[in-house]
Formats: C-alpha cells, structure tokens, sequence
C-alpha cells in the first residue's frame, strides 16, 4: 500500500504527533450499503472527536505502517489494504479541521473500487 499525504495533512498530522489511525466505518440505507473511512490524528475512543461513530467503539486490530515521517495504524477488517491511501486535511478553522482518508482516491472503501491512473 502506497501512502499518499498531502502537505496541508503532512503538517497537521506532525502537529499531533505524526500518528494517525484508519479504520472502517460501514453504513447501511434502503438504497445500499457503503463503506466510509475514518481517519484521526489520534486513536479512537481517545476523544469526543474520534469516538463519535459506532466503529469508533468497537474493538480493531490496528496495522502499522510508518513511511515518509508518518505513522499509520490502519484496520480495514477482512478487506485487502488499498493500492494507495491517500490522507488529506479539509476544514479551513482551527477548531474544524480534519483528516480525511481516501481508498485509492475515493471516499468510499471497497474492493471494487481501482486504484488511480498511473500518469506516466
């Protein structure tokens, strides 16, 4: 798996420590079901922040990876990891800003899911 951070997370994730943690976090409609991503600068179940939805709470078997000043502890259950996981910060106020982490570019997780075009 390729871990792809962009500046603006780079700097946001060293601020907190350089750690971050992935996990899934599966939803279910009358349409369908899908599979989000949630993605913390700290450990879930460690604050309000990251123990706010029901896979927060439940037990994980966390993975490590550390790359490029990164520490990622990821679980995505029976799923095969992505070919790239890409992690970004989104909200413009200090007390809204996020990660946000994306399976192979896209919100949603799945192994249906391709992994980006190369651009060579």
């Amino acid at each position: 798996m390729k871990l792809v951070v962009s500046e603006r997370a780079r700097s946001y994730i060293a601020e907190r420590g350089g750690k971050v943690w992935v996990w899934l976090d599966p939803h279910r409609g009358i349409v369908g079901s899908y599979v989000w991503l949630e993605a913390h600068a700290e450990a879930p179940g460690s604050s309000r922040r990251s123990k706010f939805t029901r896979a927060s709470r439940r037990p994980h078997r966390f993975h490590r990876l550390e790359t490029e000043g990164v520490e990622l502890h990821f679980d995505f259950g029976g799923m095969d990891p992505p070919d790239e996981l890409h992690l970004d910060r989104k909200g413009w106020r200090k007390g809204s800003q996020r990660l946000e982490a994306y399976w192979n570019g896209v919100v949603f997780a799945g192994e249906d899911i391709p992994p980006p075009a190369s651009t060579t």
